[in-house]
């Protein structure tokens, strides 16, 4: 049976916050109607993270919960194809694993992907709220990120950065087949690409809350994402 719903989650070295993350997304799938997957994409972990879903699945075997290792860490892009490939729900929604967007918003994606190719949520609506802010110095350079992607490849998106999302599953297969970038500006290879395929693209506001465990090194991944941009069209015409 094709579930309606696979969510892929991520992670490099969660150890501290897998099973939270983990235990959050199963209780709120089983309390849904509709069938579902959760694929756990390990992004070449050092640390205990193999064990701690191991121990997880251990206490719920009969969950669809899949576990895929890659034996090297290449990137949240590259994680984020493995689990794509591997998916076959009908939409296909990556989250990180914190959940700063949580999972209460995926009645309004499905919705949202009855008529739209993808929708992407996004803390810059009018009807968006912050609960927790991230420290000023990196809201701002998220939202110069975002302004630099639209200005140089010619979108015209509010929020490029959360890492929350959702595709009809044929959409996906296709934009992340035609993917290159393994880092941070994954995203905005992703929406490039269906800018060009003249995919339809909805935003969905959220609620957000920032997570100070966060593995971002945003001023790294700025300057490194901020490079990528001119690769994406560079390597995708």
């Amino acid at each position: 049976m094709t579930p309606r719903l696979s969510l892929i989650l991520p992670v490099f070295n969660e150890s501290r916050r897998l099973e939270k993350g983990l235990s959050k997304a199963v209780r709120y799938l089983l309390a849904q109607k509709y069938s579902w997957e959760i694929i756990v994409v390990d992004d070449g972990s050092t640390d205990s993270t193999p064990l701690i879903y191991s121990r997880f699945i251990h206490h719920y075997p009969q969950l669809p919960v899949y576990y895929m290792r890659i034996a090297h860490n290449f990137g949240k892009g590259h994680a984020v194809r493995v689990g794509v490939e591997a998916a076959g729900g009908n939409i296909i929604i990556f989250s990180d694993i914190d959940f700063s967007v949580s999972l209460d918003p995926i009645p309004f994606f499905l919705t949202a992907l009855d008529t739209a190719d993808i929708a992407i949520a996004s803390r810059r609506l009018f009807d968006s709220k912050v609960t927790k802010h991230q420290p000023k110095i990196r809201e701002s350079l998220g939202k110069g990120f975002t302004e630099l992607s639209n200005k140089i490849l010619g979108l015209h998106h509010t929020d490029l950065t959360c890492g929350f999302k959702g595709f009809r599953n044929n959409k996906a297969k296709k934009l992340f087949s035609l993917q290159h970038l393994n880092g941070w500006a994954f995203d905005s290879e992703i929406l490039y690409l269906a800018h060009k395929l003249t995919m339809k693209v909805t935003e969905i506001s959220v609620i957000w809350k920032n997570d100070p465990l966060t593995k971002v090194n945003m001023l790294k991944d700025i300057i490194t994402s901020s490079r990528d941009l001119f690769r994406i069209k560079l390597w995708n015409g």
